[in-house]
């Protein structure tokens, strides 16, 4: 059962309990972003698709601002694996020298980047992964080092509170936006610059919950991955069985 559905059953039995908002999934396509010196996010400018690939359907492209572009594509011919994100520069006759490809994105609809580092270069950078199908389902966590390498995945999301004449629910959107990094020797942290995040899961037996944004953060070390951390206990996610 996809993280979609398993969204929709379980906050519509909770909403309904309650007498709380509906929920409603929505991405926005808009900007992907460089981190500033102080961990604030720096738009990237999208730009118009600047080359022409038979086997490709571009979504978006970016401009890194090193002469190279971020692309976010699937195969023209519709395939499981879905999205991809493709670093590459453009060739004068439309054609894309291709540096590096990403793991697929399998059967999300959306896989936008945010992407944290040095404004000009992907060189070093960490690079978060909207997946999502009509809201954010969280964020694939990647390291760029001339190619893409995994390093987990945030199980969060941002939720928006919608109040219209008729209706009230909750919009998930990318937390990738409100999302800080900083380095302490060789641990990454990422803190949440926002008043609440949206939990899919807590790695303590809790599913589809809000919670203020400031009892969570992630750390990154070569040595442990990536850990959650909830009100200063380190959850760590099982191991997948053998």
């Amino acid at each position: 059962m996809s993280k979609s559905i398993v969204f929709t059953l379980s906050c519509a039995l909770a909403l309904a309990a309650c007498g709380g908002p509906a929920v409603e999934q929505k991405t926005e396509l808009s900007h992907t972003v460089l981190q500033t010196a102080d961990g604030m996010p720096l738009e990237l400018p999208i730009v118009d698709p600047n080359v022409k690939h038979d086997t490709l359907l571009v979504q978006v492209a970016f401009a890194v601002g090193d002469g190279t572009y971020l692309m976010v594509a699937s195969n023209v011919t519709e395939s499981f694996e879905g999205l991809r994100l493709y670093h590459y520069r453009a060739l004068p006759d439309s054609s894309a020298e291709t540096i590096a490809v990403s793991a697929p994105g399998y059967d999300s609809w959306t896989m936008l980047p945010t992407v944290f580092g040095q404004a000009g270069t992907l060189e070093g950078s960490w690079v978060l992964a909207n997946f999502g199908e009509r809201g954010s389902w969280g964020q694939k966590i990647m390291r760029y080092d001339g190619t893409f390498r995994d390093h987990g995945f945030m199980d969060i999301a941002h939720p928006e509170r919608v109040n219209e004449p008729d209706t009230a629910y909750i919009r998930l959107t990318s937390i990738a936006p409100h999302i800080r990094i900083a380095l302490h020797n060789d641990t990454t942290s990422f803190t949440l610059a926002c008043d609440s995040v949206y939990m899919y899961d807590d790695l303590d037996g809790h599913n589809d919950i809000i919670v203020p944004a400031n009892t969570v953060h992630y750390t990154y070390h070569p040595a442990t991955g990536l850990v959650l951390w909830v009100n200063g206990i380190a959850r760590i996610a099982p191991a997948p069985p053998a």
